[in-house]
């Protein structure tokens, strides 16, 4: 049978609609993906990300420990496997997480601003203390002064924080892309992240956040409860804090819509875009080509991206 591809057209509310770009990460092949770029931004496929972050956070604890070096870090949520992984290898070899300082990278807000309290065990901040913190035994624990999360007096300085805490910025951020683009909660074209120009963009600071439609659909599909029962707003890092920090780790592994082992074409689509895309406030987490980072990618989120003419229904 002759096939013809149907064009629909891009959406105007779609981050990214250049026709020229969408195709040319779509059909990039597997053994084109690996490389590293001038800034020291690298993409590795891996068996399991997931495994792989969760031992690099091990190596970076460790070394703060015999190196004997204050190391600031800035924690997504929630990431209760990858936590406990690494916090176990702590706790059987004895690593010490004392130099260790934690920044959590968002939190959920209500809609006049208000932040989730971490007595909300809805939070994540009250999650990143329970999966992480609370994980590790008592003489290894860092000091509870050196957890840093979100109230409604910090919002306002919480960049400046981390600034102030890691001599400029985090030695570490650690995230994952969301189906729109996003690093932590920064959507695009969302306040308080909006800016005429990409330069302008990469110095906003942490801030209150009405998220993007996709970013709460896709916090729905967890375990967050059904979609009116998702929290539609959030406060969150800054661009600015993604620039400032010395290196960056981030998986390619979530597989909200159809489970770890498969992804979607649409989460595979807009990883790409992140990867190998322009540099772009449009998509956020494309930022971090402009860093120094290891970007860890499964297999099966490597795995090609076959147009609907070609999928047998």
């Amino acid at each position: 049978m002759n096939r013809k591809l149907f064009d629909f057209g891009v959406p105007s509310w779609f981050p990214v609609k250049d026709k020229e770009v969408l195709e040319y990460c779509r059909n990039i092949r597997r053994e084109e993906m690996e490389f590293t770029n001038e800034n020291g931004y690298c993409i590795r496929i891996v068996p399991h990300p997931e495994s792989a972050i969760a031992t690099e956070l091990f190596n970076w604890i460790w070394r703060s420990d015999v190196e004997d070096k204050k190391t600031v870090i800035v924690f997504p949520n929630s990431w209760r496997n990858v936590y406990t992984a690494a916090v176990q290898m702590c706790n059987e070899f004895n690593v010490n997480a004392r130099n260790l300082y934690c920044f959590c990278m968002d939190e959920y807000a209500d809609k006049d601003g208000n932040v989730a309290p971490i007595t909300w065990t809805g939070s994540l901040g009250y999650h990143f203390l329970s999966e992480f913190y609370m994980s590790f035994r008592e003489d290894l624990r860092p000091p509870l002064s050196h957890i840093n999360y979100y109230t409604n007096k910090n919002l306002p300085i919480y960049s400046d924080l981390i600034d102030e805490c890691g001599d400029g910025g985090a030695d570490l951020i650690i995230s994952a892309t969301g189906w729109v683009g996003h690093t932590a909660f920064v959507d695009p074209d969302v306040n308080p992240f909006k800016a005429d120009t990409l330069e302008e963009f990469m110095e906003k600071k942490a801030g209150f956040v009405e998220n993007c439609r996709l970013t709460v659909l896709q916090n729905s599909t967890g375990k967050n409860g059904d979609f009116w029962h998702t929290g539609a707003y959030s406060v969150s890092i800054g661009p600015r804090d993604v620039m400032h920090a010395r290196d960056h780790l981030e998986r390619h592994d979530l597989g909200f819509c159809m489970g770890n082992a498969m992804y979607s074409s649409w989460e595979r689509m807009i990883s790409r875009l992140q990867l190998y895309g322009p540099v772009c406030k449009e998509v956020p987490a494309s930022l971090y080509q402009l860093t120094k980072g290891t970007m860890y990618v499964s297999e099966n989120m490597a795995r090609p991206i076959e147009p609907m003419d070609l999928i047998d229904f």
